[in-house]
């Protein structure tokens, strides 16, 4: 792409990270007059693997994107609210596409000027241009599909306040992670240092300024990092969180518990339990509505929503942070999307910036790409448990009073004396906290690496071999991420909580778990494509 573009005499910019193996496109950015779009777009037809689709984002915002839906060749005009138009004749482009520019450019829908998530732990530090920037990528990067599917009477890309709304909750779990960043003791990805170091509240606010986040209106099965330059100069991150993929992964960590205690005498067998067996039954209907939901197609006809499992309000009977709150789920999910995005900025270890840096022992062996992607799951992995810590205060986060969870978490009588027995309670909740937000991290990072292997079995069925091969790479980091998962919860968290953080035959339910997805990817998969 950059080639057709020098060509047509464009100079474009990469939108993501030089160097990032983030994400299995590569974005650039460019400006150019309607005609040189049109004579790009010719241009880049039969150099592509797959067609084009060009989709007038805002009214300065054209996206051309190459689209695996779309035969090689073909040039597909999306319209905001339905209405493709098909082009195979590369004389008619320049006057279709400018009649469609004309057409989808409607000054009344753009973004307003300063409409963003405001920071509720950062407000003085949020740097507005970047955080309204954030809202204007997520028109960007929205697929039509997707955002009609999720709400079909109203169009959620005409409503800037909707789509501010809807970035506020990662905002706030972002706000959470520059928190636990600051409380977290590092070693600024240097295993090789001698002491760590505190990054302190400075820290927090001067990342606050460079870094934002939003929801990504698609079916993306990853969270996206883009840079952007800032207004008085420097770099600024944005990280787009996949809704679709964040759902799945919740849904799958509300039924993993389940699916851990189903006793399964014939495991490694070959053969099934009954109770697994219908175990499995229930939640595939769950599964495949989502999967039936990703990438429809144009041709498709009415798509039904996704059917959770996971409730979308709080039971009746729960408390918020108990261990039946699904809203604790949800923000485990999102919270590792962002936070395994934000450890390699948090670091400095993103782009070209990673290639000198040191690896952890634990990487040893593993291609150096790959371990910086492993290290970064990992980042991510210890980063939401302490966020989830910090959230699960009884007032504004703050970290708990880890001496005395280490005084008085214990199993024995509660003292008689007042203050005493205050303190013990209090080490009760505070230290049960600890343990569920460790057990929600946990089932984030096991079903990240599921929904990877999921949407990579999909994607291969469907023919785009590139993605497949993208997310299978994800997915591959998962034994030596969990390896690590397991020695954190086996000696990290112990020795500095004074915690027992990990159950016996517990990598045993992790192997159950995968299970079922080798189930998902062998049967359902193959059902939902050829039905």
């Amino acid at each position: 792409m950059a080639a057709v573009l020098l060509a047509a005499g464009v100079e474009s910019t990469l939108l993501e990270p030089p160097g990032s193996d983030f994400h299995a496109e590569v974005v650039r950015t460019a400006s150019m007059t309607p005609t040189t779009l049109a004579t790009v777009v010719v241009a880049l037809r039969q150099r592509l693997r797959h067609g084009i689709t060009v989709r007038v984002a805002t009214p300065s915002d054209v996206v051309v994107r190459c689209d695996a839906d779309v035969a090689q060749g073909l040039m597909v005009i999306r319209g905001q609210n339905g209405g493709d138009t098909e082009i195979g004749d590369a004389a008619s482009v320049p006057g279709v596409l400018g009649a469609a520019l004309v057409q989808e450019t409607d000054p009344s829908i753009v973004a307003l000027p300063g409409s963003y998530a405001p920071s509720l732990l950062f407000e003085t530090e949020q740097n507005v241009a970047l955080a309204s920037e954030a809202i204007r990528m997520a028109r960007v990067f929205a697929d039509p599909d997707f955002v009609h599917g999720a709400q079909p009477t109203r169009d959620l890309l005409d409503d800037p306040a909707a789509l501010t709304a809807v970035a506020e909750r990662p905002r706030v779990l972002l706000d959470l992670l520059l928190l636990a960043h600051a409380f977290s003791r590092t070693d600024d990805g240097d295993p090789e240092v001698s002491q760590l170091r505190l990054p302190g509240m400075e820290e927090a606010r001067r990342l606050a300024s460079v870094v934002e986040v939003f929801v990504l209106p698609s079916t993306d099965p990853e969270a996206r990092v883009l840079v952007r330059p800032l207004p008085g100069g420097g770099q600024g991150f944005l990280i787009g969180v996949p809704p679709l993929a964040a759902e799945l992964m919740a849904n799958l960590c509300w039924a993993m518990p389940v699916l851990f205690s189903v006793a399964d005498e014939s495991y490694g067998t070959g053969g099934t339990s009954p109770d697994r067996e219908r175990l499995w039954s229930d939640l595939d209907s769950s599964v495949a509505s989502y999967l039936r939901s990703w990438r429809p197609g144009r041709a498709t006809t009415t798509l039904l929503p996704p059917q959770p499992l996971i409730p979308m309000t709080m039971p009746p009977g729960e408390i918020p942070h108990g261990p039946g709150d699904p809203f604790m789920v949800f923000d485990a999910c999102g919270l590792f999307l962002i936070a395994r995005a934000l450890a390699p900025i948090l670091s400095g270890r993103l782009g070209e910036q990673a290639d000198s840096s040191p690896l952890p022992p634990f990487t040893a062996g593993l291609p150096r790409a790959v371990g910086r992607e492993v290290m970064a799951d990992s980042s991510g992995y210890v980063l939401t448990t302490n966020a989830l810590i910090l959230d699960s205060s009884e007032r504004a986060p703050c970290m708990p009073d880890i001496g005395n969870v280490r005084r008085h978490f214990h199993g024995e009588r509660p003292s008689r004396f007042g203050r005493t027995r205050r303190l013990q309670q209090q080490a009760r909740r505070d230290g049960m906290l600890m343990l569920r937000s460790v057990d929600r991290a946990t089932e984030a990072l096991l079903s990240y690496y599921a929904v990877a292997d999921i949407i990579a079995a999909l994607a291969r069925a469907r023919g785009d071999s590139a993605l497949a091969r993208h997310l299978e790479s994800i997915a591959d980091r998962r034994e030596t991420v969990c390896a690590y998962a397991s020695w954190v919860k086996q000696h990290g968290f112990p020795e500095s909580w004074g915690l027992c953080t990990w159950r016996e035959g517990e990598e045993e339910q992790w192997e159950h778990f995968q299970a079922y997805v080798r189930h998902v990817q062998q049967h359902l998969v193959p059902a939902i494509v050829g039905g």
